[in-house]
């Protein structure tokens, strides 16, 4: 096959898609299936090179994994390096830990894994991770490693190629249409359920090679003829246009959905090269170099994103958004003009292509250095911040599972398994990780330090919930109520619900209802229930109630490399008020049948003169992300906590 300029324009489509996406993505919010269509441009042209010179005797795994070395790492080792000098200076260390990580993990191309391991309660937000994009390109390279293989045993042992092609593909569609619904997250990040994508192409290349034998194969033929009509690129354009005007980040994808843009993809390129489609349009000369920086760009794009999110700390404006796009295609067209196509048409030696592997296996290598060293936290930038970024742990919490409770307690825990000493335990904490984020002060306070103290498990305290996925936690921890005599105490803290005035559950910051029929009745007596449980075995109560919450992470309220503070973690105290009235109305005839448990308002700590404010009096965060208290911030509330309990006879 020689060059076909219509596929680096298809390219174009792919990775323009991507970026719009990206930077903007109310204007095209479908333009994640460019990275689908880049899969089948991928499985097709890779596989051609790899079933040609099969067919010609001549195929090598070393010269082949020699021109995936020189096609991917010389933009791959320059994005890596750059991401972690600007990192050094412009992020925070758990920021600059986490990015260390992916940096390790985009240069062993192990990212859709490590994504994946990510996924969950803890995770941090897509939008701030720097070398996000990278996962897919771990996808390629794992089906890369194998995939050379599997068609070198197919002509070895004269199976029929194109049907192995097929097999593979449709075991892999399978199990994506299977689990995309049960498993979202490893749907999307697993090759397993990918690789479908790049088979396409491959099956597309088997197609078109079979077609030019003087007796074609069925498959052959129908690629001949589908190659000569007309009809076959327009078919390929409406489909991708459907997915671009149909398709969403609501959309569960990638499911059948994904064949939509995929099919698109493989009929524009079955198409001739001389169909007026893909000579006008897609061999269009600027859609052509679009098409030939595409993988610098995809990878210079995000990480200018990216940073520009975590620096402003909120969506950044229009302009600065259009200005890291303008910068992206700076630096793609700088690196394939400076680096990669002198590496494809001069630099073709050995030399250069075990240099590069090196370049990146010590990128990948000071990357792993940096997590190993959280972040480098002695940094010039952030050293003098210290005391206020030991409280930012973000997901890093440390109370949250150890060995002491996991040998006593069932492994069905669901995040939160955590006791402080050795017993049977004295004091309970019942809820989330609101609760859990309670520990940090209890394990260092002198009056209940010396409590044997648990967390276990994750359930809403009004155990109201039909999850089926929290159900059995909260059947857990009713079972180590009622079997355990030793406990005295139980602390019962949330993420308290919001409820309008019809008593529908509601969104925190947005108002918008979860369900039309109210709520806050069921709320209110299964939290009854669960607190006569607790009476009944003769255990004291406390109700931790709702603090001021804030929609943004704490540390923007601090100064920050390149970035004085963007909030003041401050809520007028009347907003607040008015935020938690319905919740308090259910507290209120909650706690009224219950006139022996102590309701502890955190109000009390963070709100004076008509403001509450989430920085301490001593200007350190109250929070470590957006909704739980820091450790710091913790000491504080349970300080204030124990001295309410004491006036009233406990831990004295």
């Amino acid at each position: 096959m020689g060059y076909r300029p219509d596929i680096d324009g298809l390219r174009s489509v792919a990775v323009l898609s991507v970026v719009i996406f990206h930077a903007f993505p109310t204007v095209l919010p479908s333009g994640f299936i460019g990275v689908d269509i880049f899969f089948v441009i991928s499985g097709f042209l890779i596989s051609t090179i790899i079933l040609d010179n099969l067919d010609r005797g001549r195929f090598s795994l070393l010269d082949f994994y020699s021109r995936r070395v020189r096609r991917i790492f010389p933009a791959l080792a320059i994005v890596l390096a750059a991401t972690a000098i600007f990192g050094w200076f412009a992020l925070l260390p758990e920021e600059y830990k986490e990015l260390g990580k992916h940096i390790a993990g985009g240069a062993g191309f192990v990212s859709n894994l490590v994504l994946w391991s990510e996924s969950g309660y803890f995770d941090s937000a897509a939008e701030v991770k720097p070398l996000l994009h990278l996962w897919s390109l771990g996808i390629e390279e794992q089906f890369y490693i194998v995939w050379p293989a599997i068609l070198w045993a197919a002509f070895r042992f004269r199976l029929p190629k194109l049907p192995v092609i097929l097999l593979f593909a449709a075991l892999s569609f399978i199990v994506n249409f299977v689990s995309v619904h049960s498993d979202p997250v490893a749907t999307f990040y697993s090759p397993f359920t990918r690789i479908w994508e790049l088979l396409i192409g491959a099956a597309l290349a088997q197609a078109m090679i079979d077609g030019r034998d003087a007796r074609p194969s069925f498959f052959g033929a129908t690629a001949n003829w589908l190659n000569s009509s007309k009809l076959t690129a327009l078919a390929g354009a409406v489909l991708i246009g459907v997915a671009l005007a149909r398709l969403s980040p609501a959309s569960t994808f990638p499911g059948w959905r994904a064949l939509v843009p995929t099919v698109g993809a493989a009929l524009l390129i079955l198409s001739a090269p001389t169909n007026w489609f893909n000579a006008k349009l897609l061999a269009f000369r600027p859609m052509v170099w679009v098409g030939l920086i595409s993988f610098p760009l995809y990878l210079w794009h995000w990480p200018l994103l990216a940073f520009a999110r975590v620096i402003e700390g909120e969506t950044p404006s229009l302009a600065i958004r259009s200005a890291a796009v303008a910068a992206s295609f700076a630096l793609a067209a700088a690196t394939f003009l400076l680096i990669e196509r002198n590496i494809r048409r001069k630099w073709k030696s050995r030399a250069v292509t075990m240099t590069l592997a090196w370049i990146v296996g010590t990128v990948g290598v000071a990357g792993y250095s940096i997590y190993l060293s959280n972040g480098a936290p002695e940094r010039a930038g952030v050293v003098n911040d210290a005391k206020i970024l030991e409280q930012l742990e973000g997901t890093t919490w440390k109370y949250t599972v150890n060995d002491i409770c996991k040998a006593s307690y069932p492994a069905t825990f669901r995040n939160f398994c955590y006791q402080n000493r050795e017993g049977s335990p004295t004091m309970i904490l019942l809820g989330d990780s609101y609760a859990n984020a309670l520990v940090a002060g209890l394990v260092t306070n002198p009056a209940t330090k010396g409590e044997v103290i648990l967390s276990y498990s994750s359930c809403d305290p009004s155990d109201s919930t039909d999850n089926p996925e929290i159900r059995p936690q909260c059947e857990a921890q009713n079972k180590i109520i009622s079997e355990t005599p030793s406990i005295r105490y139980a602390i019962i803290e949330t993420k308290w619900p919001r409820f309008d005035s019809a008593g529908r559950l509601v969104d925190l910051f947005t108002g918008t209802a979860a369900y039309d029929t109210p709520w806050a009745p069921r709320y209110r007596d299964g939290l009854d229930r669960r607190i006569s449980l607790l009476e009944s075995k003769g255990i004291k109560v406390f109700v931790f109630g709702p603090k001021p919450e804030i929609d943004y992470e704490p540390k923007y309220c601090f100064a920050r490399p390149f970035k004085e503070p963007a909030k003041d973690c401050q809520l007028p105290e009347a907003g607040v008020q008015e935020q938690q009235r319905e919740l308090s109305a259910v507290l209120s005839d909650v706690l009224a049948k219950h006139p022996n448990v102590t309701l502890f308002d955190p109000n009390q700590l963070l709100c004076m003169d008509g403001l509450c404010s989430l920085k301490s009096p001593d200007g350190l965060p109250m929070l470590r992300d957006k909704v739980h208290y820091s450790q710091y911030g913790s000491a504080l509330a349970i300080d204030r906590f124990v001295k309410q309990a004491q006036g009233e006879g406990f831990f004295n």
